[in-house]
Protein backbone atom coordinates (compact mmCIF):
# COMPACT_ATOMS: atom_id res chain seq x y z
CA UNK A 1 0.00 0.00 0.00
CA UNK A 2 1.49 3.35 -0.77
CA UNK A 3 1.83 5.45 1.50
CA UNK A 4 0.78 9.41 1.97
CA UNK A 5 1.98 12.02 3.76
CA UNK A 6 0.75 14.24 6.26
CA UNK A 7 1.59 17.61 4.33
CA UNK A 8 0.28 15.44 0.64
CA UNK A 9 -2.84 14.87 2.89
CA UNK A 10 -3.23 19.17 3.92
CA UNK A 11 -2.06 20.11 0.03
CA UNK A 12 -4.96 17.83 -1.86
CA UNK A 13 -7.78 19.17 0.46
CA UNK A 14 -6.39 22.59 0.42
CA UNK A 15 -7.03 22.43 -3.37
CA UNK A 16 -10.20 21.01 -3.01
CA UNK A 17 -11.13 24.09 -0.83
CA UNK A 18 -9.67 26.31 -3.21
CA UNK A 19 -11.91 24.46 -6.22
CA UNK A 20 -14.60 24.63 -4.23
CA UNK A 21 -14.44 28.21 -3.45
CA UNK A 22 -13.73 29.22 -6.98
CA UNK A 23 -17.26 27.62 -7.79
CA UNK A 24 -15.99 24.76 -10.13
CA UNK A 25 -17.70 22.44 -7.38
CA UNK A 26 -21.40 23.58 -7.42
CA UNK A 27 -21.78 20.12 -4.44
CA UNK A 28 -21.82 19.75 -0.78
CA UNK A 29 -18.56 18.66 0.39
CA UNK A 30 -17.11 17.75 3.69
CA UNK A 31 -13.49 18.94 4.19
CA UNK A 32 -11.27 16.45 6.01
CA UNK A 33 -8.87 18.18 8.42
CA UNK A 34 -7.01 18.83 11.46
CA UNK A 35 -6.89 14.79 12.14
CA UNK A 36 -3.61 13.52 9.81
CA UNK A 37 -1.61 12.49 12.81
CA UNK A 38 -3.85 10.25 14.10
CA UNK A 39 -5.32 8.72 11.16
CA UNK A 40 -1.50 8.65 10.31
CA UNK A 41 -1.20 6.46 13.21
CA UNK A 42 -4.37 4.16 12.52
CA UNK A 43 -3.79 3.50 9.15
CA UNK A 44 -0.11 1.86 10.46
CA UNK A 45 -2.12 -0.99 10.99
CA UNK A 46 -4.77 -1.10 8.07
CA UNK A 47 -3.27 -4.20 5.63
CA UNK A 48 -4.29 -4.92 2.13
CA UNK A 49 -7.70 -6.36 1.37
CA UNK A 50 -9.15 -5.16 5.13
CA UNK A 51 -12.58 -3.44 4.77
CA UNK A 52 -12.40 0.33 5.40
CA UNK A 53 -15.71 1.97 5.80
CA UNK A 54 -15.65 5.47 5.98
CA UNK A 55 -18.42 8.61 6.26
CA UNK A 56 -19.72 11.55 4.37
CA UNK A 57 -15.80 13.41 5.42
CA UNK A 58 -13.92 10.24 3.80
CA UNK A 59 -10.79 12.12 1.57
CA UNK A 60 -8.34 11.49 3.84
CA UNK A 61 -9.72 8.12 4.71
CA UNK A 62 -9.69 6.82 1.08
CA UNK A 63 -6.04 8.28 -0.10
CA UNK A 64 -4.96 6.58 3.15
CA UNK A 65 -5.98 3.46 2.19
CA UNK A 66 -4.28 3.57 -0.98
CA UNK A 67 -6.83 5.50 -3.25
CA UNK A 68 -5.56 7.41 -6.42
CA UNK A 69 -5.71 11.43 -5.20
CA UNK A 70 -6.56 11.69 -9.34
CA UNK A 71 -9.59 9.02 -9.20
CA UNK A 72 -10.64 11.17 -5.74
CA UNK A 73 -10.37 14.46 -7.13
CA UNK A 74 -12.64 13.25 -10.15
CA UNK A 75 -15.27 12.12 -7.92
CA UNK A 76 -15.46 15.02 -6.11
CA UNK A 77 -15.74 17.29 -9.63
CA UNK A 78 -18.29 14.77 -10.43
CA UNK A 79 -20.61 15.47 -6.89
CA UNK A 80 -19.69 12.25 -5.11
CA UNK A 81 -17.64 13.57 -2.88
CA UNK A 82 -19.93 11.85 0.31
CA UNK A 83 -20.40 8.77 -2.32
CA UNK A 84 -16.34 7.41 -2.85
CA UNK A 85 -16.62 3.70 -3.40
CA UNK A 86 -13.50 1.38 -4.59
CA UNK A 87 -14.31 -2.51 -4.47
CA UNK A 88 -10.70 -3.68 -5.31
CA UNK A 89 -10.02 -1.26 -2.29
CA UNK A 90 -12.74 -2.50 -0.12
CA UNK A 91 -13.61 0.98 0.40
CA UNK A 92 -17.37 1.36 1.47
CA UNK A 93 -18.37 4.86 2.96
CA UNK A 94 -21.97 6.83 3.19
CA UNK A 95 -23.58 9.93 4.47
CA UNK A 96 -26.15 8.41 6.37
CA UNK A 97 -24.85 8.46 10.02
CA UNK A 98 -24.51 5.18 11.82
CA UNK A 99 -24.96 4.12 8.32
CA UNK A 100 -22.19 1.29 8.16
CA UNK A 101 -21.17 -0.05 11.28
CA UNK A 102 -23.77 -2.94 10.95
CA UNK A 103 -22.68 -3.71 7.37
CA UNK A 104 -19.01 -3.64 8.75
CA UNK A 105 -20.05 -6.33 11.42
CA UNK A 106 -21.53 -8.70 8.62
CA UNK A 107 -18.32 -8.39 6.88
CA UNK A 108 -16.25 -9.34 10.21
CA UNK A 109 -18.71 -11.80 10.61
CA UNK A 110 -17.71 -13.24 7.20
CA UNK A 111 -13.94 -13.18 7.65
CA UNK A 112 -14.26 -14.70 10.98
CA UNK A 113 -15.48 -17.79 9.74
CA UNK A 114 -13.64 -17.91 6.40
CA UNK A 115 -10.50 -18.12 9.01
CA UNK A 116 -9.06 -15.11 7.13
CA UNK A 117 -6.52 -12.67 7.96
CA UNK A 118 -8.04 -9.48 7.20
CA UNK A 119 -10.28 -7.30 9.15
CA UNK A 120 -12.27 -4.17 9.25
CA UNK A 121 -12.07 -0.91 9.79
CA UNK A 122 -15.58 1.45 10.57
CA UNK A 123 -14.88 4.96 10.93
CA UNK A 124 -17.82 7.23 12.57
CA UNK A 125 -18.35 10.85 14.15
CA UNK A 126 -19.23 11.46 16.97
CA UNK A 127 -22.72 11.68 15.91
CA UNK A 128 -23.02 7.98 15.60
CA UNK A 129 -22.71 7.90 19.40
CA UNK A 130 -25.83 9.23 19.83
CA UNK A 131 -27.12 6.42 17.45
CA UNK A 132 -28.63 2.89 18.54
CA UNK A 133 -27.42 1.32 15.49
CA UNK A 134 -24.26 2.18 16.62
CA UNK A 135 -24.53 0.54 20.29
CA UNK A 136 -26.39 -2.93 18.10
CA UNK A 137 -23.17 -3.43 15.96
CA UNK A 138 -20.50 -2.71 18.71
CA UNK A 139 -22.62 -4.87 21.36
CA UNK A 140 -21.97 -7.60 18.09
CA UNK A 141 -18.50 -7.57 17.38
CA UNK A 142 -17.64 -7.31 20.98
CA UNK A 143 -19.49 -10.07 21.94
CA UNK A 144 -18.74 -12.74 19.43
CA UNK A 145 -14.56 -11.44 19.05
CA UNK A 146 -14.98 -10.10 15.69
CA UNK A 147 -12.31 -8.87 14.07
CA UNK A 148 -13.32 -5.34 13.49
CA UNK A 149 -12.70 -2.05 15.09
CA UNK A 150 -14.56 0.60 15.09
CA UNK A 151 -12.75 4.49 15.46
CA UNK A 152 -14.94 7.50 16.78
CA UNK A 153 -13.53 10.75 15.30
CA UNK A 154 -14.53 13.01 17.48
CA UNK A 155 -14.61 16.84 16.38
CA UNK A 156 -17.42 17.72 18.68
CA UNK A 157 -19.87 18.35 15.89
CA UNK A 158 -23.10 17.50 14.76
CA UNK A 159 -23.35 20.11 12.13
CA UNK A 160 -22.85 22.74 14.58
CA UNK A 161 -24.39 21.56 17.65
CA UNK A 162 -21.89 20.33 20.45
CA UNK A 163 -22.07 16.69 22.37
CA UNK A 164 -23.19 18.82 25.30
CA UNK A 165 -26.00 20.72 23.31
CA UNK A 166 -27.25 17.18 22.80
CA UNK A 167 -26.70 15.05 24.93
CA UNK A 168 -25.67 17.08 28.41
CA UNK A 169 -22.98 15.62 30.31
CA UNK A 170 -23.59 12.09 28.91
CA UNK A 171 -20.39 10.49 27.82
CA UNK A 172 -20.76 6.92 26.58
CA UNK A 173 -18.12 4.52 27.32
CA UNK A 174 -17.19 2.00 24.74
CA UNK A 175 -15.68 -1.31 24.82
CA UNK A 176 -12.30 -2.76 23.60
CA UNK A 177 -13.30 -3.07 19.98
CA UNK A 178 -14.11 0.97 19.71
CA UNK A 179 -11.04 3.56 19.51
CA UNK A 180 -11.45 7.28 19.79
CA UNK A 181 -10.00 10.16 19.46
CA UNK A 182 -10.54 14.04 19.63
CA UNK A 183 -9.40 16.88 17.22
CA UNK A 184 -10.04 20.16 16.36
CA UNK A 185 -11.16 20.54 13.00
CA UNK A 186 -9.81 22.72 10.13
CA UNK A 187 -13.02 23.09 8.02
CA UNK A 188 -16.66 23.70 9.17
CA UNK A 189 -18.95 21.08 8.99
CA UNK A 190 -19.23 21.36 4.83
CA UNK A 191 -17.86 23.86 2.43
CA UNK A 192 -14.61 25.33 3.13
CA UNK A 193 -15.73 28.06 5.55
CA UNK A 194 -14.62 31.01 3.28
CA UNK A 195 -18.00 32.35 2.23
CA UNK A 196 -16.70 32.73 -1.34
CA UNK A 197 -18.56 29.24 -3.12
CA UNK A 198 -21.99 31.48 -3.31
CA UNK A 199 -21.15 32.59 -6.66
CA UNK A 200 -20.54 29.19 -8.61
CA UNK A 201 -19.10 29.47 -12.27
CA UNK A 202 -21.00 26.29 -13.34
CA UNK A 203 -24.80 24.68 -12.36
CA UNK A 204 -24.57 21.11 -10.71
CA UNK A 205 -24.76 18.20 -12.99
CA UNK A 206 -26.96 15.96 -11.44
CA UNK A 207 -25.05 12.55 -12.68
CA UNK A 208 -27.70 9.78 -14.57
CA UNK A 209 -26.57 6.83 -12.21
CA UNK A 210 -27.36 3.01 -13.44
CA UNK A 211 -30.55 2.19 -12.24
CA UNK A 212 -31.13 -1.43 -11.48
CA UNK A 213 -32.28 -3.80 -14.29
CA UNK A 214 -35.72 -5.14 -12.87
CA UNK A 215 -35.72 -9.16 -13.24
CA UNK A 216 -39.55 -10.37 -13.36
CA UNK A 217 -39.86 -13.52 -11.21
CA UNK A 218 -40.50 -16.47 -13.75
CA UNK A 219 -43.74 -17.92 -12.95
CA UNK A 220 -43.60 -21.58 -14.47
CA UNK A 221 -45.72 -24.11 -14.35
CA UNK A 222 -44.82 -26.29 -11.70
CA UNK A 223 -47.32 -29.22 -10.90
CA UNK A 224 -47.30 -30.45 -7.09
CA UNK A 225 -48.87 -31.22 -4.16
CA UNK A 226 -47.27 -28.79 -1.92
CA UNK A 227 -49.11 -26.45 0.52
CA UNK A 228 -48.38 -23.04 0.85
CA UNK A 229 -46.53 -23.35 4.09
CA UNK A 230 -44.72 -26.90 2.59
CA UNK A 231 -43.77 -24.25 -0.36
CA UNK A 232 -41.75 -22.44 1.71
CA UNK A 233 -40.08 -25.06 3.59
CA UNK A 234 -39.24 -26.86 0.39
CA UNK A 235 -37.78 -23.41 -0.74
CA UNK A 236 -35.31 -22.79 2.00
CA UNK A 237 -34.39 -26.59 1.54
CA UNK A 238 -33.13 -26.31 -2.20
CA UNK A 239 -31.67 -22.54 -1.00
CA UNK A 240 -29.85 -24.56 2.31
CA UNK A 241 -28.09 -27.18 -0.60
CA UNK A 242 -25.53 -24.59 -1.16
CA UNK A 243 -23.49 -24.54 2.18
CA UNK A 244 -22.77 -20.93 1.87
CA UNK A 245 -26.37 -19.89 1.95
CA UNK A 246 -26.85 -18.74 5.74
CA UNK A 247 -30.68 -17.64 7.54
CA UNK A 248 -30.50 -14.73 9.34
CA UNK A 249 -32.56 -13.08 12.26
CA UNK A 250 -34.50 -13.89 15.29
CA UNK A 251 -36.22 -16.74 15.96
CA UNK A 252 -34.77 -18.43 13.20
CA UNK A 253 -33.04 -21.17 15.14
CA UNK A 254 -35.82 -21.85 18.05
CA UNK A 255 -38.79 -20.69 16.51
CA UNK A 256 -37.39 -22.14 12.99
CA UNK A 257 -39.03 -19.36 11.53
CA UNK A 258 -42.68 -20.63 11.67
CA UNK A 259 -41.49 -23.68 11.35
CA UNK A 260 -40.28 -23.05 7.55
CA UNK A 261 -36.78 -24.10 8.44
CA UNK A 262 -37.07 -27.21 10.84
CA UNK A 263 -35.67 -29.35 8.02
CA UNK A 264 -32.19 -26.94 7.79
CA UNK A 265 -28.71 -27.64 9.60
CA UNK A 266 -28.34 -25.49 12.93
CA UNK A 267 -25.18 -24.14 11.51
CA UNK A 268 -26.33 -22.48 8.80
CA UNK A 269 -29.17 -20.55 10.42
CA UNK A 270 -27.76 -17.37 12.46
CA UNK A 271 -29.79 -16.10 15.81
CA UNK A 272 -29.39 -12.45 16.22
CA UNK A 273 -30.45 -9.98 18.73
CA UNK A 274 -33.67 -7.93 18.44
CA UNK A 275 -32.29 -5.86 16.42
CA UNK A 276 -33.64 -4.90 12.89
CA UNK A 277 -31.30 -2.46 11.54
CA UNK A 278 -28.40 -5.09 12.99
CA UNK A 279 -29.69 -8.31 11.48
CA UNK A 280 -30.10 -6.46 8.38
CA UNK A 281 -26.59 -4.80 7.77
CA UNK A 282 -24.92 -8.33 8.96
CA UNK A 283 -26.66 -10.14 5.81
CA UNK A 284 -25.46 -7.36 3.56
CA UNK A 285 -22.11 -7.74 4.97
CA UNK A 286 -21.83 -11.55 4.81
CA UNK A 287 -22.94 -11.41 1.07
CA UNK A 288 -19.91 -8.38 0.22
CA UNK A 289 -17.71 -12.05 1.27
CA UNK A 290 -19.40 -14.27 -0.95
CA UNK A 291 -22.11 -15.85 1.54
CA UNK A 292 -26.07 -16.11 0.86
CA UNK A 293 -27.63 -14.61 3.34
CA UNK A 294 -31.61 -15.06 3.49
CA UNK A 295 -32.96 -12.52 5.71
CA UNK A 296 -36.04 -13.16 7.65
CA UNK A 297 -38.89 -10.75 9.27
CA UNK A 298 -41.39 -12.60 10.92
CA UNK A 299 -43.50 -9.69 10.20
CA UNK A 300 -43.84 -6.46 7.86
CA UNK A 301 -44.56 -4.31 10.39
CA UNK A 302 -41.14 -5.27 12.10
CA UNK A 303 -39.39 -4.13 8.49
CA UNK A 304 -39.79 -0.65 9.29
CA UNK A 305 -37.53 -0.94 12.02
CA UNK A 306 -34.72 -1.54 9.47
CA UNK A 307 -36.15 0.65 6.83
CA UNK A 308 -33.19 3.23 7.31
CA UNK A 309 -30.31 0.64 6.35
CA UNK A 310 -32.58 -1.04 3.66
CA UNK A 311 -33.40 1.93 1.88
CA UNK A 312 -30.37 3.82 2.19
CA UNK A 313 -28.02 0.91 2.02
CA UNK A 314 -29.00 -2.01 0.37
CA UNK A 315 -30.93 -0.51 -2.30
CA UNK A 316 -28.97 2.18 -3.40
CA UNK A 317 -25.03 0.81 -2.71
CA UNK A 318 -25.44 -0.98 -6.22
CA UNK A 319 -26.55 2.44 -8.07
CA UNK A 320 -24.08 4.79 -6.10
CA UNK A 321 -21.48 2.48 -5.96
CA UNK A 322 -22.20 2.15 -10.08
CA UNK A 323 -22.34 -1.65 -9.93
CA UNK A 324 -18.59 -1.99 -7.71
CA UNK A 325 -20.96 -3.22 -4.58
CA UNK A 326 -23.12 -6.04 -5.44
CA UNK A 327 -25.36 -7.25 -2.35
CA UNK A 328 -27.54 -10.63 -3.04
CA UNK A 329 -30.06 -10.80 0.29
CA UNK A 330 -32.95 -12.54 -0.39
CA UNK A 331 -35.52 -10.89 2.23
CA UNK A 332 -38.36 -13.18 3.62
CA UNK A 333 -41.05 -10.67 4.74
CA UNK A 334 -44.21 -12.19 6.02
CA UNK A 335 -47.18 -10.51 6.47
CA UNK A 336 -48.64 -11.32 10.07
CA UNK A 337 -52.36 -13.10 9.53
CA UNK A 338 -54.99 -13.55 12.48
CA UNK A 339 -54.68 -16.87 12.88
CA UNK A 340 -54.81 -19.17 15.64
CA UNK A 341 -54.95 -15.23 16.97
CA UNK A 342 -55.30 -11.73 16.20
CA UNK A 343 -51.65 -9.53 16.94
CA UNK A 344 -53.10 -6.32 16.57
CA UNK A 345 -52.54 -3.86 14.00
CA UNK A 346 -48.79 -3.36 14.36
CA UNK A 347 -48.61 -6.92 13.78
CA UNK A 348 -50.36 -7.70 10.62
CA UNK A 349 -50.02 -5.18 7.91
CA UNK A 350 -49.15 -5.73 4.39
CA UNK A 351 -46.98 -3.04 3.11
CA UNK A 352 -45.89 -4.90 -0.07
CA UNK A 353 -47.06 -1.78 -2.18
CA UNK A 354 -45.12 0.78 0.02
CA UNK A 355 -42.08 -2.02 -0.44
CA UNK A 356 -42.17 -1.48 -4.09
CA UNK A 357 -42.10 1.99 -3.83
CA UNK A 358 -39.28 1.97 -1.34
CA UNK A 359 -36.59 -0.48 -3.00
CA UNK A 360 -35.22 -0.54 -6.51
CA UNK A 361 -34.79 -4.01 -6.00
CA UNK A 362 -38.03 -6.69 -6.76
CA UNK A 363 -40.66 -7.30 -4.27
CA UNK A 364 -42.61 -10.64 -4.96
CA UNK A 365 -45.81 -11.23 -3.81
CA UNK A 366 -46.32 -15.17 -4.42
CA UNK A 367 -50.21 -15.95 -3.58
CA UNK A 368 -50.01 -20.01 -4.48
CA UNK A 369 -47.29 -22.71 -3.66
CA UNK A 370 -46.24 -22.40 -7.50
CA UNK A 371 -45.62 -19.20 -7.07
CA UNK A 372 -44.05 -19.54 -4.10
CA UNK A 373 -41.73 -22.21 -5.62
CA UNK A 374 -41.11 -19.90 -8.77
CA UNK A 375 -40.42 -16.74 -6.74
CA UNK A 376 -37.44 -18.23 -4.72
CA UNK A 377 -36.13 -20.23 -7.15
CA UNK A 378 -35.79 -16.37 -9.56
CA UNK A 379 -34.49 -14.76 -6.33
CA UNK A 380 -31.59 -17.47 -6.24
CA UNK A 381 -30.76 -16.66 -9.81
CA UNK A 382 -30.78 -12.71 -9.28
CA UNK A 383 -26.80 -10.75 -8.41
CA UNK A 384 -28.61 -8.04 -6.04
CA UNK A 385 -31.38 -8.25 -3.35
CA UNK A 386 -34.92 -9.26 -3.68
CA UNK A 387 -37.74 -9.53 -0.86
CA UNK A 388 -40.44 -11.55 -0.94
CA UNK A 389 -43.54 -11.14 1.04
CA UNK A 390 -45.07 -14.21 2.24
CA UNK A 391 -48.43 -14.22 3.84
CA UNK A 392 -48.79 -16.22 7.18
CA UNK A 393 -52.79 -16.20 6.43
CA UNK A 394 -51.95 -19.22 3.54
CA UNK A 395 -49.79 -20.99 5.55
Amino acid sequence: MKKITQQELIRFEREIAELFDQGHIPYLIHLSGGNEDELLKIFEEVNEGDYVFSTHRNHYHFLLCGGSPDKLKKFILEGKSMFVFDRKLNFYSSSIVAGTPAIAAGVAWALKKKKSKNKVWCFVGDGAEDEGNFYEAVAYVQGWDLPCTFIIEDNDRSVSSTKKDRRGIFTPKWPDCVIKYSYEPTYPHGGSGSGKWINFEREPRIAKLPQRKQVPQKIEEIHNSLNYKDAVKKSMEILSKDSNTYFVGYNVRYGSAYGTLVNIPEEQRIETPLAENLMSGLAMGMSLEGFKPVLFFERHDFVLTAIDILVHQLSKVHIISEGEFKMPVIIRAVVGGIKPFYAGLTHTQDYSDIFKRFFSFPVYTPNTPEEVLSAYKTAAEIEGPVLISEKKSLY
